[in-house]
């Protein structure tokens, strides 16, 4: 079976930075092999290419990590550009916590750099190294230099994860700004970015799109997501649209990159500790893409890769196998229960497979939707809800924990999986438009070529299709299941 979502043999994908070059995408990555079962430990920057978004050639490390003696023992996120003289400059986190590189026993991290010709072989530069300097930005957290050159001034700019000096510990966060004219020698300026919210802001990245200017980063304090912001001007001010993120807890360390027509989106789906549904999220994971595509008043809205879509070329035939308070009207169906939950079980689903389907006249539900590896009771499984009342989508699963001695041990309390919630605004919408991949342990949703859902399923690894209301009536039609013939 060819994988919609990539994942080397050897090892898993951190951040991913991705440089578009001569027609294609180069994605360099965090390649972390958990070494002594640790995350983040001696990562080399390995390099994917893909035209696509699908297909993808393995050219394994491109840049490999230092030695225990010197600063890049581990190397971390950082931007490639290429200069007008065709020299590419690939610039990087070093971070080593051996004592010689902390101080007061924390590590320091470093900028550092290296220059090729092809984008694929590479020569560090020993003398340079670029360190936060402890005036306006911390040297603790100094990392994930992202490089462009800024048209308006003329000049380049270096956007860099960074705290401020003397700030809250919780609230200093900032993406500090550096400029030179030559990549070589760097001036620190006030921050770019500095909302006094968290703790700090990882995989800055920058780029514009007619008279917007946009601004992506990740958090870990108050949510673990990938953010965006636009302004009209590259100084800002910077606001938040609703919503401001790609995606939920399953896409981290997202970054983009565009071939002048399409913008891709490139994180990854990160692992659970015990490949379980209720272990802790892991660092790294399985690479997964968007496309990234503006609305007429500047939001970015995100949609499955045409290539990825086309790769599902085969309808299979529906297979009804139970249902309950389930009314058949041609080639579509209606649920309907005014005080309970109204369902009906299609097929069993297939390890690779694209779902579309389609919601229409809902009324007074108090949730409905599509459940995914599920008995024909629907007792188990995974389960997307859409919410009008609460305007979310949400992902559930059954049973929500591992249950207890007790009967009300359960998780009872977790309404879903909070930490995957989408908003949606219903009211905007009359037709909710499904197109949903289940490929072996990840679902990756796409909501009326808007929003965006990803995550890990390892619990459940066969069961069925079905559909639901509970306490109201909805319409579906549509439905389409659909594989690789070809696999």
């Amino acid at each position: 079976m060819k994988k919609v979502f990539y994942k080397p043999k050897d090892g898993w994908i951190g951040d991913v930075i991705p440089f578009y070059d001569q027609g294609e995408y180069k994605l360099y990555y965090l390649h972390d092999q958990r070494v002594g079962g640790d995350y983040g430990n001696h990562t080399t920057w390995n390099l994917l290419t893909t035209k696509n978004g699908l297909d993808f050639d393995d050219y394994g490390v491109a840049l490999p990590n230092g030695a225990e003696t010197e600063p890049d023992r581990n190397a971390y996120t950082g931007s490639v550009i290429k200069d007008k003289n065709g020299t590419y400059h690939l610039f990087y986190t070093g971070h080593n916590p051996n004592a010689e590189f902390c101080v007061d026993g924390k590590p320091l991290q470093v900028v550092l750099k290296a220059t090729g010709t092809d984008g694929i072989h590479w020569t560090k530069d020993a003398n340079f190294k670029l360190y936060g300097d402890g005036i306006i930005y911390e040297q603790f957290d100094w990392r994930d230099p992202f490089v462009f050159f800024n048209e308006e001034q003329q000049e380049y700019w270096m956007l860099v994860t960074s705290r401020q000096m003397n700030s809250s510990d919780r609230r200093g966060g900032c993406i500090a700004l550096l400029a030179s004219a030559d990549l070589v020698h760097w001036q620190y300026r006030k921050p770019f970015y500095r909302p006094d919210k968290y703790i700090t802001m990882e995989c800055p990245d920058y780029f514009k799109i007619g008279d917007w200017h946009y601004l992506v980063y990740s958090t870990f304090s108050e949510k673990f997501v990938t953010h965006y912001k636009k302004s009209k001007s590259i100084e800002g001010v910077y606001s938040s649209p609703i919503p401001d993120t790609f995606d939920g807890r399953g896409f981290y360390a997202a970054k983009t990159a565009s071939d002048g027509r399409q913008r891709y989106a490139f994180g990854w789906v990160p692992s659970k500790r015990g490949a379980s549904d209720y272990g802790d999220w892991e660092w790294a994971g399985t690479l997964v893409v968007h496309e990234v595509y503006q609305s007429d008043n500047g939001d970015l809205l995100v949609r499955m890769p045409q290539a990825i879509y086309e790769h599902f070329n085969t309808e299979i035939d529906l297979i009804p196998v139970a249902e309950n308070n389930c009314r058949h009207d041609g080639s579509r169906f209606e649920l309907a229960s005014p005080d309970g939950l109204a369902y009906r079980v299609l097929n069993e689903l297939p390890s690779q497979v694209l779902i579309e389907a389609a919601f229409t006249d809902w009324n007074e539900a108090k949730d409905f939707g599509i459940a995914l590896r599920t008995d024909k009771a629907l007792d188990t499984g995974y389960f997307i809800k859409f919410d009008p009342f609460h305007n979310r989508i949400a992902f559930d699963m059954w049973p929500r924990t591992e249950p207890g001695f007790f009967q009300w041990q359960i998780a009872g309390d977790k309404p879903q999986m909070i930490e995957l919630e989408r908003p949606f605004r219903f009211a905007e919408h009359d037709r909710v438009n499904v197109k949903l991949i289940l490929e072996d342990d990840i679902l990756c949703l796409y909501v009326n070529d808007k929003v965006a859902m990803t995550t890990r399923i390892y619990n459940f690894k066969t069961g069925h299709l079905a559909f639901f209301a509970n306490e109201g009536s909805v319409k579906i039609h549509d439905i389409k299941l659909k594989i690789d013939a070809k696999a």
